[in-house]
């Protein structure tokens, strides 16, 4: 699919705002080619960028002497020729996960509502290989695209007051990590006690929008481990160069 080809909509959302949205379904494809369409945004225009699974947001753009339509032809001037960002140099974050009733609030809940053995999920959580598509809700949650179908479930109809820093959840067709605690309509199914968000770091994200995730089920003592290191240094995944 050439998606320099597709049909793009560029449209103001504000004074100095501009939404520019792919009408295709997402992919990683799609995904390469938005972060790469964000990077020549940067160096030709002074804005905030940001992206979702298939629009662009272009907020607070600079003051130019530009007129509306001269710039719609610029966006898709830089769309035509942009060439997506290869995938040689992606990262892969290995995050351990502790699936056992007390790390996971609503593993139970879960579990009855899905019929499933908690081998069974722990299986089928820990098989795919998520893609990053990009942070929200709360900086540095990320949303992750690769969740087995079998695993889907609607979201809480009462949210948790306060899910806790680290659990891993389950939300509709997706699965994520609290980076702080927070309120949450997700089912909490585990919990992992390495660092993966310090806003104290010039890049507090562990991770990045085009970066893949994996899972990796340990049991409560290698937990307390891992957190009882925490207390003193940053833990982190294992992370290595994508081969794929």
């Amino acid at each position: 699919m050439l998606i320099q080809n597709q049909d793009v909509h560029i449209f103001k959302v504000g004074e100095r705002s501009w939404s520019i949205q792919w009408q295709v379904p997402p992919s990683r494809e799609l995904l390469k080619f938005l972060l790469a369409v964000k990077d020549q945004l940067r160096k030709e225009f002074k804005a905030e960028i940001i992206h979702t699974y298939t629009e662009i947001l272009l907020k607070r753009v600079a003051n130019t002497s530009l007129s509306d339509a001269v710039l719609e032809v610029r966006f898709r001037e830089i769309i035509k020729r942009t060439i997506p960002i290869d995938d040689q140099q992606t990262k892969i974050h290995r995050i351990p996960v502790c699936y056992e009733g007390s790390f996971g609030e609503d593993l139970e809940t879960y579990l009855k509502e899905k019929s499933l053995t908690r081998d069974e999920l722990i299986a089928m959580h820990t098989k795919p290989l998520y893609t990053v598509y990009f942070m929200g809700f709360l900086p540095g949650f990320p949303y992750l695209e690769g969740l087995d179908e079998r695993l889907h479930i609607e979201r809480k109809s009462v949210p948790s007051q306060k899910v806790k820093k680290g659990s891993v959840a389950i939300g509709g067709k997706q699965t994520g990590i609290y980076p702080q605690d927070s309120p949450g309509g997700w089912y909490t199914i585990g919990h992992s006690p390495i660092s993966l968000f310090d806003v104290s770091k010039k890049n507090p994200s562990v991770y990045t929008a085009g970066d893949y995730i994996t899972f990796y089920a340990i049991d409560a003592n290698e937990h307390a481990l891992l957190k009882e290191r925490a207390r003193t240094e940053d833990v982190f995944p294992i992370t290595e160069t994508y081969e794929g």
